[in-house]
């Protein structure tokens, strides 16, 4: 089977103000998997949304070839992604992927779905598959320094003295749930179909996955 031809992913995180409730957005450009069945890979582009905790950083990581740096953190990257199989042209499979603190944000089995389609038509999944969630966690090791100051305060140098001040390893732990949800009907996906849409939903959040099909897909920068 052929692979896509100039395919171009686009990662996006838009949050657009809905009353209390974000919905965050991404999109990606793509061939469409059916007009040219034999040219076109069955599995579709994956889209990548990236959301962020207040209560979750990490640090960044140290400079390269310096013995020791300052410590920074950065906000921690929950990823929210979504991509679809075309089982047929009657049936498509969405695995969805989400990140979140609690575990009960990131278990599919507590989030509603429906997929659109440039027509208009709105469907709702057959069922929900492979529901599963766990635990992941992200560990660091670092090291509290004396440093030396000049006249005007400025650091000029971090002495390796880090045994005498041992710190315990640092980490963060984060839910990631994965599920695929499957939706049935009657010429699903036509060979003319501009774009799908799937939405995600669960009370307080939403996320909006879109694919748009165009036949000639410039390549990305």
């Amino acid at each position: 089977m052929g692979g896509r031809p100039g395919g171009c992913g686009v990662l996006v995180a838009v949050v657009a103000a809905t009353g209390c409730a974000p919905v965050f957005k991404g999109e990606v450009t793509q061939p469409n998997p059916v007009a040219e069945p034999t040219e076109t890979l069955r599995t579709s582009e994956q889209i990548d949304v990236v959301t962020g905790d207040m209560e979750l950083n990490v640090p960044r990581p140290p400079i390269d070839g310096a013995p020791a740096s300052l410590m920074h953190l950065d906000k921690f990257k929950l990823h929210n992604v979504a991509s679809f199989m075309v089982v047929s042209r009657d049936r498509l499979r969405f695995h969805v992927q989400l990140e979140h603190k609690w575990q009960e944000w990131a278990d599919l089995n507590n989030w509603t779905a429906y997929l659109e389609d440039d027509r208009g038509h709105r469907y709702q999944p057959e069922g929900l598959d492979h529901a599963t969630t766990q635990i992941v966690t992200q560990m660091w090791d670092f090291e509290v320094r004396s440093a030396n100051h000049n006249q005007f305060g400025d650091i000029t140098s971090v002495n390796d003295d880090g045994y005498k001040n041992r710190q315990p390893l640092g980490s963060i732990s984060i839910f990631r749930g994965h599920g695929d949800f499957v939706f049935y009907q009657r010429d699903l996906l036509r060979p003319d179909c501009r774009w799908l849409r799937l939405v995600i939903q669960h009370p307080g959040e939403s996320f909006e996955f879109r694919w748009d099909f165009a036949d000639e897909v410039a390549t990305a920068p």
